[in-house]
């Protein structure tokens, strides 16, 4: 299947049935038009017919205008014609209310006329199921059905025997001749309602066909949309994933690079080795995040090169990451408890958290600061909580302002997916004051804090801190 193929939406069959429904007033125009052409002949032929053959002395003779086409019958005539023409240019939009109107104005006497009146009137039955539903193209049925046989016995009654002139209904079922009996009267109102019947199935089944490749197309015009949709949605969860992973790789690094330059900075004079140490230790640091990158942006390439593939960091390596932190400046103490439960996509949460939570201490407390990682794998849940005790004293102010926003948003993000949660804030003086990040992540989506199994997290008052005033952490 090509790809044109492919993509290709259905749409209804047949050509000439898509140009007669691209063009429906220029359809509906041309209706109305023969209808005219049929009113005005069988005008003429109901003129042309007063006129009568003398054989004796050879020669015709004319008796005049029809009466229903005299003054001021003909004036009803003429109302009647441009009656059922305009329910036939809107027969679309109002097929039933047509119907009722053509079956009122067709009483009486209408001459040859109804033969133009009779097609009207299956015109407007067929447009009901078609336009409308089937339910209602019965009902035009039994009104249709009803109006015919009404005029058929009113006729019968005055004695007027040429029923094809007074009901449309009759145009094929009755006979030139005289009907004398009311059996005859029965057999001719049945074989009517039975020609109806036959317009109204016509009807009903092209109007379920329509609308059930209506349905079809529509399926298919919303699979379509659903599908764009959905890639949408996959493209937008991508790069939030990708902005997550470039936010901890980039925040990290680059908080500890500045930490090890500072730091580098104040010891050039006084302690040159250690400044030296310090820089190797930040150049160390930018080339581990680069290379973090391009496999990164590596796995994105659409061309058939393989990417660097490595295993992503989780609890087990925790260490080093305390590590490089601590060689940053701040005093870390990490406790790990309890047994991993296999998930490396739990993990990887779990190692983000615990970077997340040493970057914005690195960040907002500066070096020298005391933190305190602690992570206590359960059957059902992890819980990490990531607390600091505010600025070291006689410490420089940290730099501030270094926050993108997309940190903690990040990590919301990272519970989500596993049904857990995350919360931060400031911890009450009485308690050591400084900041405490918790996120507590279910085993499996069953365990989700939905129905409370999460847990509470720990007590957390809020109230002021020692520290000096710090920016909302990020």
């Amino acid at each position: 299947m090509t790809p044109d193929a492919e993509v290709r939406l259905p749409r209804p069959p047949g050509v000439i049935r898509r140009a007669f429904a691209a063009h429906p007033r220029a359809v509906d125009i041309t209706i109305v038009v023969w209808y005219f052409i049929g009113s005005a002949l069988g005008i003429s032929l109901d003129i042309a017919a007063s006129a009568t053959w003398d054989e004796t002395t050879g020669s015709s003779t004319w008796a005049g205008v029809p009466e229903h086409l005299t003054w001021p019958w003909v004036l009803i005539a003429a109302a009647r014609i441009l009656l059922i023409a305009a329910t036939l240019l809107y027969r679309r939009r109002f097929p039933l209310l047509g119907l009722i109107v053509i079956v009122v104005v067709t009483f009486g006497e209408q001459g040859m006329q109804s033969l133009a009146n009779g097609v009207a009137l299956m015109f407007l039955l067929y447009a009901v199921p078609v336009y409308r539903s089937v339910a209602a193209g019965w009902v035009a049925y039994g009104i249709a059905v009803g109006g015919a046989l009404l005029q058929s016995a009113l006729s019968f009654w005055r004695g007027t025997t040429e029923f094809e002139t007074t009901s449309p209904a009759n145009l094929i079922a009755a006979d030139t001749g005289a009907v004398q009996s009311i059996g005859e009267l029965v057999t001719l109102s049945v074989v009517s309602a039975m020609w109806l019947l036959a317009i109204l199935m016509l009807g009903i089944n092209l109007g379920n066909r329509r609308r059930y490749i209506a349905a079809v197309i529509d399926r298919a015009h919303q699979l379509v949309r659903e599908r764009d949709q959905l890639a949408q949605l996959a493209v937008a969860e991508e790069r939030s994933r990708i902005a997550r992973e470039m936010h901890d790789i980039v925040a990290h690094s680059v908080s500890v690079m500045i930490a090890l330059s500072e730091g580098a900075a104040r010891a050039s004079e006084r302690a040159p080795e250690a400044a030296a140490d310090a820089m190797r230790r930040s150049a160390e640091t930018g080339r581990t995040a680069l290379a973090e990158m391009r496999r990164l942006l590596g796995a994105l390439h659409s061309t058939g090169e393989q990417a660097d593939l490595l295993p992503q960091p989780g609890v087990e390596d925790l260490p080093q990451l305390v590590d490089g932190f601590v060689d940053a400046g701040l005093a870390v103490t990490l406790q790990v408890t309890g047994e991993a439960a296999g998930d490396r996509g739990q993990d990887l949460a779990v190692y983000r958290v615990v970077q997340e939570g040493l970057t914005n201490v690195l960040r907002y407390a500066g070096t020298g600061a005391r933190v305190r990682v602690q992570v206590q794998r359960d059957t059902d849940r992890t819980t990490v909580l990531v607390r600091d005790f505010g600025p070291a004293p006689g410490e420089p102010q940290p730099v501030a302002g270094l926050g993108s926003g997309r940190g903690l948003a990040g990590l919301a993000e990272r519970a989500r997916v596993f049904g857990g949660k995350i919360e931060s804030g400031p911890v009450a003086s009485s308690e050591g004051g400084g900041w405490r990040l918790w996120a507590v992540l279910p085993v499996s989506a069953a365990a989700s804090g939905a129905d409370g199994s999460a847990g509470p997290p720990p007590p957390m008052q809020a109230g002021p801190s020692p520290a000096p005033p710090r920016e909302e952490r990020r």
